[in-house]
């Protein structure tokens, strides 16, 4: 197929998967979402280390979600529901904690009181019991192309009782690599696993030996899977430093301008793919369901090759936890921000995603009023041939956006895509085109949801 038949099929199957998204909105676990391309397990990185792509060398777009408490809160029922219902949707990667220190009913031991140590925080004697257990839960992952960013021991804030660190720091650096050794040679024969050491600690220099010596355990134990890691709202990189070991960086914030920290991962030296790994989460924060998708969009259009999406109760499974929360784990799986990451999955994949690049020579897109964090955020393809820009919300109505595009001769296809509702595109038509390469219109106002984001779609023809 030629690239110009590619690209207008996939436009065409973008435009009726957000037609007929509508299906998502069911309390039922949803059909599998239908551009999904099964993944060819273990994932890699590509050739210029920017994106993770699979065993048959197709860009790998992480739709991700937190699951920490997975393997230690629910039964196995329960874990068949929650795998099924985010394969349903197009969520492709959860983070999971192997071991949990304190968010779960009974942790460390699993829901039905299998201790993950023969004795208490003893890491030199795994439990095989709890570890077996756990690989199927795993396994079950991979048979629904869910990729698993594993945390083999959750350090927890800080340092502090939320994981293991001060265990960790007792037992030592063979213990710990001995526990890497152990966990590598269970582990060893899953392929969608991506490890993720440490988590929830910036540490400093004098600790990176726990990064070190669990990564050499994992390897020698025979643990080939790509190797990332979670800071305390720092990159992987700053908080391990450059090793060897780490193949792929992250980027964890909460901050209100996210975009600069995406460009300085994406400009780092040697060059790492990366992901967004943790923002805001949905239920937390009194996050409002523009701030999840603002985060989301900004991810994807800054160079990252996916991004996770959290949501308060459902990342503990209605276990112990940080905030209060109403409901449940099981209704949130139909949540918002659910249906929002969906959507926004559906998109990318129905485009040529992995082309884009954030501000494409010559393409400028702009929007009146508002800081940083409410201007607009564009990527599109080196040749500008096809340009996506998200619109956060502000205020209310439309706000005017100004398009420059230097040396189009003909106008663009011009598409609004509803990043909060399941609708078709909007077409824009030409009233707005000049032959300057220039458009100036308004945004089209409410979403539906009581904001106004947007996101811009621009195909040459």
């Amino acid at each position: 197929m030629t690239n110009g038949s590619r690209r207008a099929g996939a436009i065409a199957a973008l435009v009726f998967l957000l037609a007929c998204g509508t299906g998502l909105q069911s309390r039922a676990a949803p059909a599998r979402a239908q551009s999904s391309i099964p993944v060819e397990f273990p994932l890699r990185i590509s050739l210029d280390h920017r994106r993770l792509e699979d065993h048959k060398s197709r860009p790998f777009l992480v739709v991700g979600d937190t699951a920490w408490s997975l393997i230690a809160q629910l039964n196995d029922e329960d874990v068949t529901r929650y795998l099924d219902d985010r394969a349903g949707r197009g969520f492709n990667a959860i983070i999971v904690s192997l071991i949990e220190h304190k968010f779960a009913t009974y942790a460390p031991a699993n829901l039905a009181g299998v201790q993950p140590f023969l004795a208490p925080g003893d890491f030199t004697h795994p439990n095989p019991a709890y570890f077996d257990r756990a690989h199927r839960v795993i396994e079950q992952a991979r048979a629904r192309g869910i990729a698993v960013w594993l945390c083999p021991a959750y350090l927890g804030w800080d340092g502090g009782d939320e994981g293991f660190f001060k265990e960790i720091k007792a037992a030592g650096q063979t213990a710990l690599h001995g526990y890497g050794r152990f966990v590598g040679d269970r582990f060893k024969d899953l392929p969608n696993i991506v490890w993720m050491l440490g988590g929830d600690y910036a540490l400093p220099p004098s600790l990176r030996w726990l990064g070190d010596q669990l990564a050499a355990g994992l390897r020698e134990g025979g643990a080939g899977q790509v190797i990332t890691a979670h800071g305390g709202q720092t990159s992987a990189v700053e908080t391990f430093g450059d090793r060897s070991w780490l193949s792929m960086d992250t980027v964890y914030t909460y901050a209100d301008d996210q975009r600069p920290l995406h460009l300085a991962a994406l400009q780092r030296e040697p060059a790492r793919p990366f992901v967004l790994i943790e923002s805001t989460y949905e239920g937390e924060h009194d996050a409002k369901p523009e701030r999840v998708r603002r985060q989301a969009w900004t991810a994807m259009l800054s160079g990252a090759t996916g991004q996770f999406f959290g949501n308060n109760p459902m990342w503990h499974f209605d276990g112990p936890t940080l905030f209060p929360f109403t409901g449940d784990w099981r209704t949130a799986l139909d949540g918002v921000g659910s249906r929002d990451m969906a959507r926004l999955g559906r998109f990318f994949r129905a485009i040529d995603w992995s082309d884009l690049v954030p501000d494409p020579e010559g393409v400028v897109v702009s929007v009146a009023g508002g800081p940083p964090p409410a201007r607009a955020i564009v990527a599109g393809t080196a040749d500008a041939r096809l340009i996506v820009a998200y619109i956060p919300a502000l205020g209310e109505g439309g706000r005017e956006v100004t398009i420059n595009l230097p040396g189009v001769a003909a106008p663009p296809r011009e598409r609004w895509i509803n990043p909060a509702r399941d609708e078709p595109p909007s077409e824009i038509g030409e009233q707005f085109w000049n032959p300057a390469g220039r458009v100036r219109m308004p945004t089209p106002g409410d979403n539906g949801t009581g904001a106004n984001d947007w996101v811009l779609l621009l195909e040459r023809r």
